[in-house]
């Protein structure tokens, strides 16, 4: 039996519950969150599980609480899941490094995971397991790219083109939050890292916006350069492959929105004169959050495009994703592509698929063949095609 503790019971914490329960039918699953309205949704959701789920209070900001890590240490907790905000995640790689538990997040934050993977000589000593930047991008696609590329002996380009958009789009946006606002900020603030001419590069986000179209009912979609799509893969590929690239696909016009706002200095993390204490971004995510489309259907198309040669013969390997919203359990797509690889990687440390200690690279060291037949399990499937150039 093996427990597991999912920290934040939003959107992709449910669904993490949710997977741990159903795939891991005799383990024991610790659900926290500092809002009551969230912990009472989540027990009544995951019901049928009651004598395995157990929900309660933690507050990560209150100082006051009993500590994270007496509870991790009194339940006994192999695997900690980080389903919060990305600015916690340095802090609970510390702890769950003290409390002997491996730990996994969804990450998102370059800067961050830099400061966790320097954590690695501790995470050995304590004989724990750390994967950071985990989830759909980085993470899954992430993962199933770097599996695809290892299999060409030689590598010319590689680009990843990611992104969740509703089924039915409405506003000016043709958006809806499908996960944390300053999740999305944060990938249209920082810069984002490529691969040009087989070196590391850093360019700014939301530019180079391209055309990229998809079967209906998508059609002509748009994709633009954002930060941590790329996550590992420049550091595992620089010098052996010509051009990495990472975008996220939106519906047209969302990047000159973004601009605009990023331009004027409406994402500006300056305090704003007339009101210290408060910043730009800050009145803006409230108002995204506020007038956004939230809980509707939704989709999450996914395309890796790897070229190079096998066997002296160019080649090009397309990986494509098209997941939708699961109206029967109630998980967005998003929460899907998301939630599930992460608690699938978590389950593969927890029963030793995963024995290596430190912190880890998930391109490096998820079984990739092993995580892409857990996801067919669960309904989520990339589509391969090969083009062999005569």
């Amino acid at each position: 039996m093996v427990n597991y503790a999912v920290l934040g019971l939003g959107l992709m914490g449910s669904a993490l519950c949710y997977d741990l329960l159903i795939h891991d039918p005799t383990s024991q699953v610790y659900g926290f969150d500092k809002e009551p309205k969230q912990r009472e949704k989540q027990k009544l959701k995951l019901k049928i599980f009651e004598k395995r789920f157990h929900v309660d209070n933690l507050d990560l900001n209150d100082k006051t609480q009993h500590t994270l890590k007496q509870v991790l240490i009194e339940n006994e907790i192999a695997v900690v899941f980080g389903a919060v905000d990305y600015r916690f995640n340095f802090g609970l790689t510390k702890i769950c490094i003290e409390s002997g538990c491996s730990f996994v997040d969804l990450g998102g934050n370059p800067s961050v995971v830099q400061k966790q993977q320097g954590m690695d000589k501790e995470a050995k000593q304590a004989g724990v397991t750390i994967i950071p930047d985990l989830g759909l991008a980085p993470g899954m696609v992430n993962i199933v790219a770097a599996h695809g590329m290892r299999k060409f002996d030689s590598l010319e380009e590689c680009h990843l083109r990611v992104g969740g958009l509703p089924q039915e789009p409405k506003t000016i946006l043709n958006y809806q939050q499908v996960f944390a606002i300053r999740g999305l900020t944060n990938e249209y603030l920082e810069d984002a890292r490529i691969i040009k001419d087989r070196k590391l590069k850093i360019i700014p986000s939301l530019t180079d916006v391209e055309k990229i179209s998809f079967p209906e009912p998508w059609g002509e979609l748009e994709a633009f350069n954002t930060s941590g799509g790329t996550s590992s893969l420049p550091e595992l590929f620089e010098g052996s492959i010509k051009q990495l690239t990472y975008k996220t696909i939106r519906f047209p016009g969302h990047a000159q929105f973004f601009s605009f706002l990023k331009e004027f200095g409406l994402l500006s993390n300056e305090d704003f004169p007339p009101n210290p204490g408060v910043t730009p971004r800050e009145v803006v995510e409230y108002y995204l959050v506020k007038n956004l489309p939230q809980n509707q259907l939704d989709a999450v198309l996914a395309r890796i495009t790897i070229l190079g040669k096998i066997n002296n013969q160019v080649r090009t390997h397309v990986y494509q994703l098209i997941d939708l919203y699961d109206t029967k359990a109630e998980f967005s797509a998003m929460a899907r592509t998301t939630a599930f690889p992460t608690s699938i990687i978590g389950q593969f440390i927890a029963h030793g698929q995963i024995k290596t200690h430190g912190v880890l690279k998930g391109e490096e060291y998820v079984p990739a063949s092993a995580l892409i037949d857990e996801l067919e399990k669960r309904n989520i499937k990339f589509e391969f095609i090969e083009y062999q150039e005569k």
